[in-house]
């Protein structure tokens, strides 16, 4: 008996391996997978602007990373005890202008540096609603937990998602470097704020635009992490607590189908020796001044230095140095 429909994706191969450098743009899905790729040490740049959901966000950061152009001063604003932009995450927040002005710009910057370099961009959107400033007729990429009695809600038209798309690939696409690949995904975290129904035309706006032009340009490609959840696992279990978010089980299902069609299986073998440095860096023992544990550091340390040379430049700097501390503090 068949208890379900496994979705097979056999696209042409992108032979990620730890020479590619990849950027990741979009939703809170695109966290998901850039932490994996991060994980087992990838050379990824993921969200310089954070988590943007909607492609119009997409656009404009892409247009300022695009043209390198820094935020002013004028272009910072203050609700209650924060400074922000309408154009970032709210992660970008602090309680002083000047912090969060030299945070956005310098990631403009390192933004810039690294898509000329890429080999492969992920965008994933995530939701076809926005939300319009009604004070300076804006849309903004987060709402930053202001009143939403300060902004208009609507449906981006499906004309309106493709203009923007288009605008995308083309940006992507003249400022990378020759054989840049583009990858677009939609999010299956679905937006029950909206309501059912809304989240279902909006998830289907997008869904009709990114095919849409991803049939228009021979560098973009279409991985299909949303019919993953919703049709393949199609099930409660494969979410978290809030039956909104895909659970660890259902994001692992989704990178292990990215693995096998876009990481040239000659590094598989590597991937999982960083796997087993990175479980071990998390082990928190119960005594750190017993032989033992020392012994483990060092194993640790051992092996660190058998892989990193082939790992992209400085993989486990910041590890190695922590091991080091712990080593000086187990005597």
């Amino acid at each position: 008996m068949i208890f379900r429909t496994e979705l097979e994706y056999n696209p042409q191969s992108y032979g990620l391996d730890y020479t590619s450098n990849i950027f990741t743009m979009g939703s809170c899905f695109a966290t998901e997978i850039s932490e994996k790729l991060a994980f087992y040490k990838f050379n990824v740049k993921h969200n310089p602007f954070g988590v943007l959901f909607h492609p119009l966000a997409i656009e404009n950061a892409l247009m300022r990373i695009y043209s390198n152009e820094e935020y002013l001063a004028s272009e910072i604003y203050k609700y209650e005890d924060l400074y922000f932009s309408w154009d970032h995450h709210s992660s970008f927040s602090s309680h002083t202008a000047e912090k969060t002005l030299n945070l956005i710009n310098k990631n403009i910057q390192d933004a810039n540096n690294f898509l000329q370099n890429t080999d492969l961009v992920i965008i994933t959107l995530g939701t076809a609603f926005v939300y319009r400033l009604k004070q300076y007729d804006l849309v903004v990429a987060n709402c930053h937990k202001i009143p939403n009695t300060q902004f208009t809600k609507s449906l981006l038209a499906e004309h309106q998602i493709k203009t923007s798309l288009k605008n995308i690939v083309e940006m992507l696409t003249d400022i990378g470097k020759p054989g840049m690949k583009i990858l677009f995904t939609l999010s299956p975290v679905r937006h029950t704020k909206d309501g059912l129904i809304e989240n279902n035309k909006s998830k289907a706006r997008l869904l009709c635009a990114m095919h849409s032009v991803v049939d228009s340009y021979e560098n973009c490609d279409y991985f299909p992490s949303y019919e993953f959840i919703m049709d393949d696992l199609r099930d409660y279990r494969f979410y978290k607590d809030d039956l909104v978010h895909p659970n660890e089980f259902a994001i692992q299902y989704i990178w292990e189908s990215f693995q096998r069609a876009h990481i040239t299986s000659d590094i598989y073998s590597l991937m999982q020796k960083v796997k087993k440095v990175n479980l071990a860096l998390q082990h928190r023992p119960h005594n750190t001044f017993t032989i033992a544990y020392k012994k483990f550091l060092y194993s640790i340390v051992k092996d660190i230095q058998d892989i990193e040379p082939k790992l992209p430049k400085g993989a486990f700097k910041e590890e190695f140095v922590e091991l080091r501390k712990k080593m000086n503090n187990s005597y």
